[in-house]
């Protein structure tokens, strides 16, 4: 296949998910990723990870310091296909970087997006990065799925991935009572990723009045129609507190607490 998508910059595989392969829709998918558009009159196409775009700069593919932070995170080609919603992540950690209050990922399975972010944001000096994860799940209530490198020696594998930062804290358990007993007193960047509403309602309930103000809330499942559980928490959580979440066409979720 050639790729469309950029020909300087991250190379973004065309990966899409639900798409039963041989499908009419997926056979129209793979037919526009393999098309040649240099020079086409609607612009550069970006075609992966359920989205399908046109006439965009897409300029995130060839900023360096977006580029060299993926690629000095040995990403897989599913890594690469989600490089807008990996941008998005990256965008939010840079605009709060003067706020208080350290980083919390809860859902880090591989730990590469947060290994990105550690790359992009020069290794987060004078605030922590608590990652939390059960991953070994049972597929218990409150659990996500399983996907396919949960096990027992996963919690291991990200520790390693992070041995070079010292203030990257790998907690293994089950959110949100892992919380009690290692979670940061403020933070500036909340990042959910757990596939279960159950869940990431408990991680709200304990982390989202120690949110800076200003600080950032990024939902990677609030868009996903196989997730709309998580959305409709989401909603209801954050409109107590006279907030909305903005749907970003990554699939995201999107809060700026007040």
């Amino acid at each position: 296949m050639s790729d469309p998508q950029t020909r300087a910059g991250l190379l973004v595989p065309s990966l899409f998910y639900g798409l039963p392969e041989g499908s009419p829709a997926f056979t129209a998918v793979q037919t526009l990723a393999d098309q040649e558009n240099v020079g086409h009159p609607l612009g550069p196409w970006f075609i992966s990870d359920n989205l399908i775009t046109f006439g965009h700069t897409r300029g995130f593919l060839t900023d360096q310091r977006f580029v060299t932070a993926v690629l000095g995170s040995r990403p897989t080609p599913a890594e690469r296909s989600i490089a807008w919603r990996t941008h998005t992540l990256c965008w939010a950690a840079d605009s709060v970087a003067s706020l208080p209050g350290d980083f919390v990922e809860c859902g880090s399975y591989r730990g590469f997006s947060a290994e990105v972010l550690m790359h992009f944001m020069s290794g987060l000096r004078n605030r922590r990065f608590w990652l939390y994860d059960l991953f070994d799940p049972s597929g218990g209530p409150g659990e996500g799925h399983r996907l396919s490198d949960h096990g027992p020696a996963l919690a291991d594998q990200v520790r390693a991935r992070f041995h070079a930062w010292d203030n990257v804290i790998v907690t293994q358990g089950k959110v949100p009572g892992v919380l009690a007993h290692a979670s940061p007193d403020r933070v500036a960047f909340l990042h959910i990723d757990m596939n279960n509403a159950e869940a990431e309602h408990g991680a709200l309930d304990v982390l989202f009045e120690r949110v800076s103000p200003g600080g950032l809330i990024i939902f990677d499942d609030y868009g996903w129609t196989g997730y709309r559980a998580q959305k409709d928490m989401a909603d209801t959580f954050m409109q107590a507190y006279g907030l909305s979440v903005l749907e970003l066409p990554t699939g995201q979720g999107l809060v700026v607490k007040r």
